[in-house]
């Protein structure tokens, strides 16, 4: 067998970080016994991959790798090697808000999703992946490579006299920000060296003969050998928040400890990548299957639901997500025929659970019954006859997984009177169901809206949903959450269609008595949250008979 290296430029042409580490991991691999070799994208085609595919390949950087080898490689074994962002067409993530793009700038998802493994350099790299790409698959390395050799040169610097100056990288690639580094040091009237230099030893004793490097990357930086490799020597280092080693635990280690750290995780990084070859347990941790744990749970309330339930289905599985979702569909009993629609679904999705109950326990008795059989982090309730936008899920769960302080996120919804509408082609006109800025005194509004997503652990603290409510549960659940110290958040968009169904639980005339029964006692039970300016304003309303 043999250890195939694939990237768009050799370290024999060009002496950046990510040759000088797949340069390293060759040789590495080939010292252990592996044989290995680097092979140039370009050469790297369908007939190539057919005549090695009992090898395995290391994918590197692979934008020159064709789109009928990418679809070759799927019948052979293969692990991307991250060192940047190739799931964007600009592989600059700070091109979004928090790191986190939309999923129609999402490029390449099917090359990553089908490798056994997307190795990442650092926590910061593979959580901005993550949050980008949604996969099972991705593993943090925690870490560059360097030779012997090379560790020998840092050791050797480490106690050296050194120049009272700046290092600052003299690079023609703009993201690495020379001038940047040049502006910080001249507004401190600091002394400062350009440095660069055509063999990597000669930029590394060039390095490590300042006493302080400069270096303020534009993008994130999914790792930064040169931040470590300054470190390494002593050398007081100079960065912003988008350096990658920098969100390591061992990151603050000094000198000495931090070279024997590197050491260590060379060898990890060598043993990990046979071992996701070699052991077929381990390949099977990092295939994606419908059965994993999923990161969302949707849950469902089914009750006459022929006229919603296929156009709900298509809505559901089509979300950018869904393979990271389980749709759990309850069945309170319904006289329809939803049956047939259902079951073809749970036949082409394995993440859809079916259950249907022989009683009525109520639309909350369902959700109940939904989220003690949810295996999701998060929770979801998904109403038949609402529509989300394709990337609704992606979006709220995407900023769950950002703001740990906040239990759910909810956004607003377009309206509709109109049955079985898309998100994309409504009558809705224009006009928004009326939510606003989470607080506790604009909780006096049923917040969050009808289609919020949030933290399953939160009914560790508050319990479920009230089912003694048939209308009002939502707002008291919400509400007691509130209370209880959750927090949530609006996002901003509008990322759903709301149906006012004329014969829903609380839009239908003939329930509006009973459900101003349920309100009126949820207000009482309440009303602290809500301020004094509200309890006088709805005072009145509530004390109706």
């Amino acid at each position: 067998m043999k250890f195939l290296i694939v990237a768009d430029v050799l370290s024999s042409e060009l002496l950046g970080g990510g040759e000088i580490n797949n340069k390293i991991l060759c040789d590495e691999l080939n010292s252990r016994g592996y044989i290995s070799q680097e092979v140039k994208s370009t050469s790297v085609t369908p007939q190539f991959i057919q005549n090695n595919i009992d090898n395995y390949f290391i994918v590197s950087n692979f934008v020159l790798l064709s789109k009928e080898s990418r679809e070759e490689l799927r019948k052979a074994k293969y692990v991307i090697y991250e060192h940047d962002h190739k799931y964007l067409p600009n592989r600059n993530p700070r091109s979004y808000r928090n790191y986190r793009a939309p999923s129609s700038a999402i490029i390449n998802k099917d090359f990553y999703k089908n490798a056994i493994a997307i190795l990442c350099q650092s926590k910061a790299h593979s959580m901005i992946l993550k949050n980008n790409l949604f996969l099972d698959n991705v593993k943090n390395l925690g870490g560059n490579l360097w030779t012997d050799y090379h560790f020998d040169l840092l050791e050797k610097k480490i106690n050296i006299e050194k120049v009272d100056r700046f290092s600052i990288m003299d690079s023609k690639i703009g993201h690495k920000n020379t001038k940047g580094s040049v502006k910080y040091c001249e507004q401190r009237n600091a002394d400062y060296q350009l440095i660069s230099s055509d063999t990597y030893e000669e930029f590394l004793n060039m390095l490590g003969s300042n006493s302080k490097f400069c270096f303020f990357p534009k993008v994130p930086e999914t790792f930064s050998r040169v931040v470590l490799e300054a470190r390494m020597m002593g050398v007081e280092v100079h960065t912003n928040n988008r350096v990658g080693a920098a969100s390591e635990d061992w990151f603050y280690l000094k000198k000495g400890e931090l070279i024997t750290k590197m050491k260590e995780i060379r060898d990890k990084t060598i043993n990990t990548l046979v071992e996701l070859f070699t052991d077929e347990k381990t390949i099977k941790l990092y295939d994606y299957e419908y059965n994993s744990t999923p990161k969302v749970s949707l849950v469902t309330s089914l009750y006459k639901g022929d006229q919603y339930i296929e156009r709900f289905l298509e809505n559901m599985t089509e979300q950018s997500i869904f393979e990271h979702a389980e749709l759990i569909i309850i069945n309170a009993n319904s006289p329809g025929n939803e049956d047939e629609i259902i079951n073809e679904y749970c036949e082409r999705y394995n993440n859809i659970k079916y259950k249907k109950l022989d009683y009525d326990p109520g639309i909350y008795g369902c959700w109940n019954i939904g989220i003690e059989m949810a295996k999701g982090e998060y929770i979801s309730n998904a109403n038949l006859d609402d529509v989300r936008s394709l990337q609704q899920l992606e979006i709220l769960v995407k900023e769950l997984d950002l703001n740990n302080d906040i239990d759910l996120v909810y956004s607003e919804c377009f309206l509709t009177k109109n049955p079985n509408e898309t998100y994309e082609n409504n009558s809705s006109n224009g006009q928004v169901y009326p939510i606003t800025d989470f607080s506790a005194e604009n909780m006096i509004k049923c917040l969050p809206g009808c289609m919020p997503v949030w933290r399953k652990s939160m009914h560790d603290n508050i319990g479920l949903f009230d089912n003694q409510y048939a209308s009002a549960g939502d707002w008291e659940m919400w509400l007691r959450a509130v209370k209880n110290g959750s927090s949530f958040k609006k996002i901003e968009g509008i990322y759903g269609l709301y149906y006012m169904n004329p014969e829903g639980l609380s839009t239908d005339p003939k329930k509006q008595k009973e459900k101003f029964k349920e309100e009126k006692l949820v207000f009482n039970k309440y009303k602290k949250l809500f301020g004094v300016e509200n309890i006088k304003k709805y005072k009145v309303y509530f004390e109706q008979k």
